[in-house]
């Protein structure tokens, strides 16, 4: 995965970039390194070249997905998921909404 950030980077692609850092930092929480994870995802956020709703919900739902992850970040990962879905009923993203709800149910929030 980090070949493809060089990859994406080497061409161009500024959104491709940040979605990749994103992916890395879910596999990260995944495997339970959530310094990593953290790290990733704040690539993603600050590099993020679009202000296209869905990529900002995607952003939100994967850093509030982090946060979740470690009892010290909860209430910050349930305000970024508020956020995240408030941005997806605004623009009517019913499968995004149903993704963060989902991770809610898994976190206990």
């Amino acid at each position: 995965m980090l070949a493809a950030t060089r990859d994406f980077e080497d061409l161009g692609e500024p959104d491709d970039w940040s979605v990749a850092h994103q992916r890395i930092a879910l596999a990260h929480r995944g495997t339970g390194d959530l310094n990593k994870a953290l790290h990733f995802i704040s690539i993603a956020r600050r590099t993020g070249a679009t202000d296209a709703p869905m990529q900002r919900v995607r952003l939100d739902t994967a850093h509030g997905h982090i946060l979740l992850s470690d009892p010290a970040t909860r209430d910050d990962g349930l305000t970024a998921l508020d956020q995240a879905a408030k941005l997806a009923v605004q623009y009517g993203m019913s499968h995004q909404l149903a993704s963060i709800e989902s991770i809610r149910k898994t976190a206990g929030g």
